[in-house]
């Protein structure tokens, strides 16, 4: 497996050096992804009671929150090195083909398929929601506080008394997950990140298609769409919802740019009913359905079929699952909590304590104002791109679309910026949106803690020397490695001339 990388790199000139590089590119790649996996069993959010995490030593590295950080770090800037060098090569002509990169995610996703969660515990409140729904409480009106038991032990306080903002399809998927787990925490996280790697096995499918109908490189749309470190460590090992969200999503508008609208309308409302931020995505099939009936009106008689088909299929499936649409009720939920990646909070926040000082006025008033401007200005970027959207290309105008709402909404985790990212991994062709996705993906990595773990100097610190050593180390084995390889090189030879000399004289 070392050479998994080197196939399509030996058919350069200098190929068996290409090769080498990408084989320890690789490798590089899998123990920054196993040394992250040990660093969250001792910094991540695992849930308690668990045998394996209570032992006295796993708990005495747990509260040394510097060298727990330090082993996080350590793997973190391996795996982003690693990648970031794929996607160097990705670029050149004998790069790694798309196969490879198949087989480099699956790698280097293995090892978060099976460690708790690192950053996020939302797969606590996912497991809980499904057994209040299979338990016949509507999740929609209450939390899982009403629910009790185990399954709701893990859930952060915050979340304990708060509805499900999430759809009817993956209130009745997380449910399944449960009766089939038969409600233990463990086997339901596992349970959960069954449903994560089904969905990124639809982006898997549907995002190199999509940039090959888009023109871009469909190499290059995988490296940044599927195998980029926010879907390894947020999507499969934190088993956001995402995952299902964007791989009925991607798959949707796949079919519809393949003159199957209809049937691409019908996922991507499935997608809304598993997250919201998916509905838009329906917006932008209308020019896509318009080119296809051309004639008069064919933006309105696509925008009426559109809506016809969303519409119909939404009531379908609720009607199904019994749930009704509370969950349009309870989108404002995740507001609870104030993220401070959020531009809108922020500027909120600051305002909101000067204004505060001066004359009275409630902190949280002005970042609701800042909220609801935010939200407003994300409005109209996103009805100047649905309308250039025949010009500029539908997925590009969606992805950016994504972007604008996440960066102006008032709440932003890490995991939401790949509602822009995987589009625009798809269909973006302009260099600096793809350099400014490629970036900014790796600042959202290094910039979040895990989440077993309090924010401050300690944390801190480990994540900074964590970083560091994983540069210096990496660094100094790259600038080794071709003395490394002389030396051995060197020392062959010699043995084999020694051999050489023995064997005359003993004939």
């Amino acid at each position: 497996m070392l050479t998994v990388l080197g196939s399509a790199a030996a058919k350069r000139s200098d190929g068996s050096e290409s090769s080498r590089s990408l084989a320890g590119t690789w490798m590089l790649g899998v123990i920054g992804s196993a040394v992250t996996a040990v660093g969250g069993l001792l910094s991540g959010v695992t849930p308690l009671g668990e045998i394996a995490i209570d032992l006295p030593l796993i708990l005495d590295l747990r509260a040394r929150a510097t060298l727990s950080v330090f082993v996080v770090y350590v793997g973190l800037t391996m795996l982003l090195l690693a990648w970031w060098r794929i996607g160097a090569a990705v670029r050149t002509s004998g790069g790694p083909s798309r196969r490879d990169l198949v087989t480099t995610a699956a790698w280097w996703g293995a090892p978060f398929a099976f460690a708790p969660p690192i950053f996020s515990g939302d797969v606590h409140s996912y497991l809980a929601q499904g057994a209040m729904t299979m338990a016949g409480l509507d999740a929609y009106r209450v939390g899982p506080a009403a629910l009790g038991g185990p399954l709701t032990v893990n859930v952060p306080e915050i979340w304990q008394h708060t509805p499900a903002p999430y759809g009817p399809i993956f209130l009745t998927l997380a449910g399944a997950v449960t009766e089939l787990t038969d409600g233990g925490v463990w086997a339901g996280i596992v349970g959960m990140r069954v449903l994560a790697l089904l969905g990124v096995g639809l982006l898997v499918w549907s995002v190199p298609r999509l940039a090959g109908l888009c023109g871009v490189q469909p190499a290059a749309a995988l490296w940044l769409g599927v195998l980029n470190p926010l879907v390894l460590l947020h999507l499969i090992g934190d088993a956001h919802n995402e995952a299902v969200m964007l791989g009925l999503m991607c798959l949707g508008l796949l079919l519809a740019l393949q003159h199957r609208p209809a049937i691409g309308v019908v996922l991507m409302t499935l997608a809304a009913l598993v997250k919201a931020p998916a509905g838009l995505a329906i917006i932008f099939v209308v020019p896509v359905w318009a080119q296809q009936l051309g004639g008069r009106r064919a933006r309105l008689r696509a925008a009426q079929r559109t809506i016809l088909v969303a519409a119909i299929t939404a009531l379908a499936v609720t009607a199904l699952a019994g749930t009704g649409f509370g969950w349009i009720r309870a989108l404002d939920a995740p507001t609870h909590a104030h993220t401070w990646m959020s531009v809108t909070t922020d500027l909120g926040w600051a305002f909101g304590t000067l204004l505060s000082h001066l004359s009275g006025v409630e902190v949280d008033r002005t970042i609701r104002a800042f909220w609801l401007a935010g939200m407003i200005v994300a409005a109209g970027v996103s009805l100047v791109l649905w309308r250039r959207a025949t010009r500029i290309g539908p997925l590009s105008a969606l992805g950016l679309c994504l972007a604008a709402i996440v960066i102006a909404g008032p709440v932003v985790h890490p995991w939401y910026l790949l509602w822009a990212v995987v589009p625009l991994a798809s269909a973006a062709r302009s260099v600096a949106i793809r350099r400014t996705v490629s970036v900014g993906s790796v600042a959202l990595v290094l910039l979040v803690l895990p989440g077993g773990v309090e924010p401050g100097p300690a944390a801190f610190l480990g994540a900074a020397l964590g970083a560091m050593t994983a540069l210096v180390a990496t660094a100094a084995c790259t600038r080794l490695a071709p003395s490394a390889r002389l030396f051995t090189r060197a020392a062959w030879a010699g043995f084999r001339g020694r051999l050489r000399f023995r064997s005359r004289r003993a004939g």
